[in-house]
C-alpha cells in the first residue's frame, strides 16, 4: 500500500519554503494550532516563542474584526465560602448568539483562597486574591488560560490593612507592555507594576492645586479605555465641600499621569458603573432612587455617553429604562450596544413588603439577559450559575509564551 499524502505544512517544509514566508502563514493561525506546531522542530519552537512573533500574532488578532474572535470572560461562582465549589471562568462568543467556546477553572497552582477577576487585555487575565485584613500581602497573577501559562507578581509595598483598595490592569500600546495599578489608603496612594521590569514603584497623584483624592471606590473594578484606567473616587479641595464629591479618576498608562473628570449632571441612582458603549466612555446608573430605602419603586437604568472623551459638556443621556417588578444588576455592553443584565424577580411577603433574598438569587426567578436598549427586546442567555463579574475584552493570544510558568497537570 502506498503511503498517503503528507500534510501540506510538511510538504512545504521539505520544499524549503522560505522561513519568513512560513512565519507569515503561522502568524495567522489560532493559538491552539501554534502550540501544537512548536513540536515540529526546534526552529519552529524558537520562532513561535520569540517576542517578535508573539507581537506580530497579537497585531493580526487585534486587527481582525471577525465577531468570532471576540469573547466575554465571565466569572461565576455559587458560594464564596465553600472550597468544594470552584470558581469557573467561562468564555462566551461576543456575537449575539453567545455560544460557549470554552471553560476555565482557577488553576490549583494559584495561591488564591478566593480570586477576583480584575481585568483582561490581549488574552492575559489579571487575578487578585480577595483581601483579608490579616493578610501580609496580596497575591496577584497574570494568567493566559489559552496557553496555560501564568506569572505571580512580586509583592507591592501597599499596606495589607488598607481598607479602601483597588487594582487595575492595563496595556501600554506604545511599548507593548502591561501595567497593574494599585490604589490604596486615605488619602489615596498609587503604585504601578510594569511587566517588562517585573517591579513596583510609587507614582504621584497630582491633580489641580489643593485637590486631594481622599478615597477610592473599590468596586466596580476600574475600566481600561482609551489608554487609561478609570475609577470612581471621592475628592476634596482644601476646606471646600463639594455638592457631589464623587468624580472619575483616570490614569494614562503611557505618560503615567492622573487626571479627573466630572460625572454627568442630573439625577443618579444608587449603583453606578463605567463601561464602553459603542466606542464611547459610558456612565451607567442602575437601581433605585437614593431615597428609596424599601425598594418599593421600579428599578431603573440611566445611560450617559461622553461623545468627546475628556470634555464634560459632551456627556449625553441617551437612555432611561424602567423595569417593573424586577431588581437588576448591570454587567456590561456588547460590541453591538446591547446591555448585559442580571434580572431578579421581586417577591412580595405576607406583610406586603418586597424582598430579594438569597433564595431568589439562586432560583429560576433570576436570569442573565441581553437587552437592546433601543427596542427593549431581551434574550435569556441561559447562564444559571451566579455571575460575579464579566470582562468584555478577551481574545486568545500567545502573551507570556516566551516566559512565565507552565501550569501543572
Amino acid at each position: 500500500m502506498e503511503p498517503g499524502p503528507q500534510p501540506l505544512i510538511l510538504r512545504q517544509w521539505k520544499n524549503h519554503l522560505p522561513h519568513d514566508v512560513v512565519l507569515n502563514i503561522l502568524a495567522t493561525l489560532p493559538v491552539k494550532s501554534l502550540i501544537r506546531f512548536k513540536c515540529v522542530s526546534k526552529l519552529w519552537d524558537s520562532s513561535i516563542t520569540s517576542p517578535n512573533f508573539i507581537s506580530t500574532h497579537l497585531n493580526i488578532v487585534n486587527n481582525n474584526n471577525d465577531d468570532n474572535d471576540h469573547a466575554y470572560l465571565i466569572q461565576t461562582c455559587i458560594e464564596y465560602n465553600s472550597p468544594k465549589i470552584p470558581i469557573t471562568y467561562k468564555v462566551f462568543c461576543c456575537d449575539r448568539t453567545f455560544d460557549s467556546l470554552s471553560e476555565f477553572s482557577v488553576p490549583s497552582d494559584f495561591d488564591l483562597n478566593m480570586s477576583l477577576l480584575i481585568g483582561s487585555c490581549n488574552g492575559l487575565v489579571c487575578l487578585a486574591q480577595l483581601r483579608k485584613l490579616s493578610a501580609t500581602s496580596d497575591a496577584i497573577y497574570l494568567w493566559n488560560p489559552s496557553i496555560r501559562k501564568f506569572k505571580r507578581l512580586p509583592d507591592s509595598c501597599s499596606s495589607s490593612k488598607a481598607f479602601w483598595f483597588s487594582t487595575g490592569f492595563s496595556y501600554q500600546s506604545k511599548t507593548n507592555d502591561y501595567k497593574v495599578v494599585k490604589l490604596w489608603d486615605t488619602p489615596v496612594v498609587a503604585e504601578v507594576y510594569t511587566l517588562s521590569s517585573d517591579s513596583w514603584r510609587k507614582v504621584e497623584i497630582s491633580l489641580r492645586s489643593k485637590v486631594v483624592v481622599s478615597r477610592i471606590v473599590p468596586y466596580p473594578f476600574p475600566l481600561f479605555f482609551s489608554g487609561a484606567l478609570h475609577w470612581f473616587a471621592y475628592h476634596s479641595e482644601g476646606e471646600r465641600k463639594f455638592l457631589d464629591s464623587t468624580m472619575i479618576l483616570s490614569f494614562d498608562v503611557n505618560n503615567e499621569k492622573f487626571g479627573e473628570m466630572a460625572l454627568p449632571d442630573g439625577d443618579k441612582l444608587i449603583v453606578q458603573y463605567l463601561f464602553v458603549f459603542k466606542g464611547n466612555l459610558a456612565f451607567i446608573s442602575c437601581g433605585y432612587p437614593e431615597n428609596d430605602d424599601d425598594l418599593q419603586s421600579d428599578s431603573q437604568c440611566f445611560i450617559w455617553i461622553m461623545r468627546d472623551y475628556g470634555v464634560h459638556e459632551s456627556w449625553d443621556k441617551i437612555f432611561s429604562i424602567r423595569f417593573e417588578n424586577v431588581d437588576i444588576s448591570f454587567y456590561g455592553c456588547t460590541e453591538h450596544g446591547e446591555l448585559l443584565l442580571d434580572k431578579k424577580v421581586k417577591k412580595e411577603s405576607k406583610d406586603g413588603e418586597i424582598k430579594i433574598d438569597e433564595s431568589t438569587i439562586l432560583s429560576d426567578d433570576t436570569a442573565i439577559v441581553l437587552l437592546d436598549p433601543e427596542t427593549l427586546h431581551e434574550k435569556d442567555l441561559g447562564i444559571l450559575r451566579y455571575v460575579t463579574h464579566i470582562v468584555t475584552t478577551f481574545k486568545e493570544s500567545l502573551e507570556l509564551l516566551d516566559g512565565a510558568t507552565e501550569l501543572s497537570g
